[in-house]
């Protein structure tokens, strides 16, 4: 117990899962006068929100930013938790096709470029609600001429979704993240860890407890009503509420007998996004100008985050690399390195010179769900709350109607603690 020693072993509520979906359902309930635990397996809290410092160099898990006008930030301001932070530049962008690079609109025909600035500047007036089931491949053959428009529009809804299933991928989810993308794309301040500090410190200035390092190893369950959690270490909190603040596979592998429930279903539903991630801090830019990328003919990514937010304390600057790798997890990680490092070396030719710091995660777990038309763009349950499991509510990025990853995640979460607080 890392974090906190709690000296009664009986709370209100449970939250299992010590991220930014956790912490915010902690904050939400400890204010609200609940005897509130947070149990967090890892050492230190964050999950995929964390920021570890290399060299000097504060590197996100891969490129983190959040949407003006989505959940996130209108909650982290709600609780007085906005972190510092800058904007996106909203300059050209570069395609790659074939290993060459295509500046948009410079290297776009007239005719390219006509239609792709009324395409991505009419994008705020599409109507997303109505085609949440339409997949995203068929509305962009519908509705775009080009194929290099095309192309490029369905690489900045893959940046805007995560996935590259765009046969399945709800065309109204991600033209709703577009929306949201076009109102400002954020960067955090020294890093999303400063995000997940805030959101502590909230928790517990409010009287939440915390255990780190010792995660919960079964939720316990008599008579379809919560009781209880037993923790790794074998003791016992005894609750009547549980916020489990994770993903479906996670969630069943702690409640016996969930093969008969619903949130078995939920999981065999799941599809899963991963990607390989490249983190890299260099003294320099060789090509300031070139800021942001992403690949037409594979699912690439690149974008320059210092500037916008300062990401080190030498003066180091950081961008980040990505292969989005949809619902596989099994790549081939030194392939997938090595098609980042191309990547770079197309784009910043001379970086390996610059390099201060540099860290490669192959097959990084980014989102639980993939937003399909399946679940007409929305979650896997539209409700935090579990039907047949009394006391037992879900949330996070595959939980609910709004948003992706941080932003459906906290969405939930305080969902989540508003239905817990009237079962209580």
């Amino acid at each position: 117990m890392n974090e906190m020693t709690f000296h009664n072993k009986s709370f209100d509520i449970a939250v299992i899962g010590g991220g930014l979906t956790g912490l915010t359902a902690a904050v939400y309930l400890a204010r609200a006068g609940k005897s509130v635990i947070v149990l967090e397996k890892e050492n230190q809290l964050g999950g995929l929100a964390q920021t570890v410092k290399l060299n000097g160099a504060l590197f996100n898990l891969g490129p983190h930013a959040m949407y003006e006008g989505g959940a996130a930030l209108r909650i982290l301001n709600e609780l007085g938790c906005l972190p510092e932070g800058g904007y996106a530049s909203k300059g050209s962008m570069i395609g790659i096709i074939r290993e060459k690079i295509v500046e948009v609109p410079k290297d776009l025909t007239s005719a390219e470029s006509r239609e792709w600035s009324s395409l991505m500047g009419g994008i705020g007036q599409i109507n997303a609600e109505s085609i949440r089931s339409i997949s995203l491949q068929q509305w962009a053959d519908d509705n775009i001429l080009h194929e290099r428009v095309r192309l490029l529009f369905l690489a900045m809804c893959r940046q805007w979704t995560y996935c590259d299933a765009m046969d399945l991928m709800s065309a109204g989810f991600a033209i709703r993240q577009g929306q949201l993308a076009g109102n400002g794309v954020r960067y955090v301040e020294g890093g999303w860890q400063s995000v997940v500090n805030n959101l502590r410190d909230a928790a517990i200035h409010a009287g939440a407890s915390f255990v780190t390092g010792n995660g919960a190893q079964q939720i316990q369950i008599k008579n379809g009503l919560v009781h209880g959690v037993e923790l790794s270490d074998g003791k016992e909190v005894k609750v009547s509420v549980v916020i489990a603040a994770i993903g479906p596979h996670e969630l069943c592998r702690l409640l016996p007998g969930a093969d008969g429930l619903s949130i078995s279903r939920w999981k065999a539903q799941a599809r899963p996004l991963y990607a390989a991630c490249l983190d890299v801090a260099l003294r320099h830019f060789p090509y300031p100008e070139r800021v942001f990328a992403l690949g037409l003919d594979a699912p690439l990514y690149f974008s320059k985050h210092s500037g916008p937010v300062k990401l080190s304390d030498n003066g180091a600057l950081v961008l980040h690399a990505m292969r989005y790798n949809g619902n596989d997890n099994r790549r081939d990680a030194q392939a997938d390195k090595k098609a980042l490092t191309d990547l770079l070396d197309l784009l910043e030719p001379g970086w390996e010179k610059e390099v201060v710091a540099i860290r490669f995660s192959p097959n990084v777990l980014v989102g639980h769900d993939s937003r399909t038309i399946h679940q007409n763009g929305n979650g896997l349950t539209p409700s935090p709350v579990v039907p047949d499991v009394h006391g037992l509510f879900v949330a996070g990025d595959w939980v609910g109607t709004e948003g992706r990853l941080a932003d459906a995640g906290m969405a939930s979460a305080k969902q989540a603690a508003d239905e817990a607080m009237r079962y209580g």
